[in-house]
């Protein structure tokens, strides 16, 4: 039976838990270090990805914990209205989920019939063109930047839940597209990154569990196990200092520096 050595494991843990909280696609990263620096099989990375996404997905979960109570008792506390639900944390979230399924879903289809017969050399080129787009969509980070997280409402979901659709794509980063669409509507930075990350929580159990979960099968449960050990812990160790980072360094050149590394494996691969 496969099995995964403790160094590999720690290696993705480590990727995994300090990418999800930048935006230059974790597992475009993480897809990266599996096949290359692991030699990895491509057979595998779709379980993988799953296992240490579960990680962060509990450290976001418990860092968050306060901040989810009050939007589940806003929403248990609210008439049963549309009106009601149009304003707040709640009406961003719930209309972001909706047009992220719009735009998303239909790729995620795409996605899971198109990769599988993509060579190394070709789904490298194709993350870096992903990545290459994620630095586009951050360079054009402008706007008034003064909102705060708590005037956000139905409208900021509709353009937030658009770009973050496209993040199913190889490449593009879901904190990059989402992030993108809240400082468009004139959130400042610090305020869109955390609101990103709140929508991350249900945004991931929907799409990436619900359409992958099968792939849970297909790898060793004690090893997965592990691998989201690995993921929670470096990411809930690195996600409060990683928030303050990313409001200060211009994360553009970030995911143009990752797109041009891919750009040259993929060059490499296919010489």
């Amino acid at each position: 039976m496969f099995r995964m050595d403790f160094l590999s494991i720690v290696a993705l843990g480590l990727t995994q838990g300090i990418t999800e909280w930048i935006p230059v696609s974790s597992k475009t990263q993480d897809t990266f270090v599996y096949l290359t620096l692991l030699n990895g099989s491509g057979s595998l990375v779709v379980p993988i990805l799953l296992y240490l996404h579960l990680g962060t997905l509990l450290a976001a979960i418990i860092y968050f914990s306060g901040e989810i109570k009050a939007i589940l008792l806003a929403i248990a506390k609210r008439p049963a209205s549309l009106r009601a639900y149009s304003e707040g944390k709640p009406a961003f979230i719930i209309t972001s989920l909706i047009f992220t399924g719009i735009v998303g879903v239909p790729l995620l289809l795409l996605e899971k019939k198109v990769l599988p017969s993509l060579t190394g050399p070709l789904l490298f080129a194709v993350m870096a063109a992903g990545l290459l787009l994620t630095g586009f969509l951050l360079l054009k980070q402008r706007g008034r930047m003064e909102r705060k997280e708590s005037d956000a409402n139905w409208l900021d979901g509709v353009l937030t839940g658009i770009l973050q659709g496209f993040s199913v794509l190889p490449g593009v980063s879901r904190a990059g597209t989402s992030t993108t669409g809240l400082i468009w509507r004139g959130f400042d930075a610090e305020s869109s990154f955390r609101l990103s990350f709140l929508l991350s929580i249900p945004t991931v159990m929907l799409a990436e569990m619900v359409f992958y979960v099968g792939g849970l099968m297909s790898f060793p449960l004690y090893d997965g196990l592990l691998l989201a050990a690995s993921s929670f812990v470096f990411g809930y160790l690195t996600l409060d200092s990683l928030l303050r980072v990313v409001k200060k360094v211009n994360m553009a050149y970030v995911a143009f520096a990752l797109g041009i590394l891919m750009l040259a494996a993929a060059l490499l691969g296919a010489g």
